[in-house]
């Protein structure tokens, strides 16, 4: 196959640069598009930012036009900031990290897609988050927020654990939190164990009826289980028996994690998600010397992608 697309050449199955692709004329874009939002960073070639923007989800399972509309909203928001026109576009590489792209049909489905970019490089946002976190250098992230999900990155090489979905995965997640705390209370409500006051409040949410937690959990998401993390830390620090004991199991799961990723080669790890510090007192203590603070986010993550391609492709 070959072919052209502005400044850039499709040969042996590369898009490769038909002129000096480092030159300072051309422009870096880095996209974050996860669940919820979608956050793009335009910077200069050598790494000075431009602009930002902020527009809907951009996860891929909702179809690749519903994420490129996203991406370009929140990409023309960028652009007004930077006080730039969208002809740049043609010369600006994009580092796309994006919720959904697991696998290669889907990122070949949004690099085959007719954007308006120069090229376009695509991995998960935990894989840019990842990358961001340390700055391009080996390192783990540890995602514990309404899902859960681990990363380890060493030489622009990917592992990835967990993450599977909330059906199969997402151990020590708010969702799995939440699930796990509707378990117990209606063993509450069962007369099966004892009900402590964290289980009454949220019983009460549902006036004491199995039949109403039944109706409702055939149409619960894993974001409606998520929502009663707050619940089980509120009681937690009401010293609630129940509580604890679920905040242990989480810490538990999320070490699990931990211990993997420090299998697989990580020495340092960061902890990201809404979950991440409320988390954090709950587990292992052998573990917490991994811990430490992530040097960038995921758009920085997603520039970096950017970048190697400019540089692999002017090579």
């Amino acid at each position: 196959m070959t072919g052209q697309r502005g400044p850039w050449q499709y040969e042996n199955g590369l898009w490769r640069a038909k002129e000096n692709m480092n030159d300072k004329s051309y422009y870096l874009l880095g996209v974050d598009g996860g669940g919820t939002s979608c956050r793009v960073r335009l910077a200069t070639a050598d790494g000075r930012v431009l602009g930002e923007g902020r527009a809907g989800s951009a996860n891929v399972r909702l179809g690749v036009d519903n994420a490129y509309a996203e991406i370009l909203q929140a990409t023309a928001e960028a652009l007004r900031e930077a006080g730039l026109d969208a002809s740049i576009l043609a010369r600006t590489v994009a580092g796309f990290g994006l919720a959904g792209a697991v696998d290669d049909a889907r990122r070949s489905a949004v690099r085959d897609f007719a954007h308006p970019f120069a090229g376009v490089a695509i991995e998960t946002d935990a894989h840019t988050a990842c990358l961001g976190a340390h700055g391009g250098e080996p390192g783990a992230i540890l995602i514990l927020g309404t899902g859960s999900c681990g990363v380890y990155q060493n030489a622009g090489r990917f592992q990835v654990i967990g993450g599977w979905g909330f059906m199969i995965s997402d151990q020590g997640s708010g969702a799995w939190l939440g699930l796990n705390l509707v378990r117990q209370a209606m063993l509450a409500l069962d007369g099966m164990i004892e009900p402590t006051p964290l289980s009454r409040a949220l019983l009460a949410r549902f006036e004491n009826s199995q039949s109403r937690v039944l109706d409702w959990s055939e149409q619960a998401r894993p974001r409606d289980y998520g929502a009663f993390a707050p619940l089980v830390l509120q009681f937690a620090a009401e010293q609630d028996p129940l509580a604890i004991q679920l905040l242990q199991q989480s810490g538990r799961e999320a070490g699990a994690l931990l211990a993997r990723l420090q299998q697989l080669g990580a020495e340092r790890v960061c902890l990201m998600g809404g979950l991440s510090e409320p988390l954090r007192p709950w587990l292992p203590k052998t573990l917490l010397g991994l811990l430490c603070a992530p040097a960038g986010d995921a758009m920085d993550g997603a520039l970096l992608l950017a970048r190697r391609l400019l540089n692999e492709t002017a090579e």
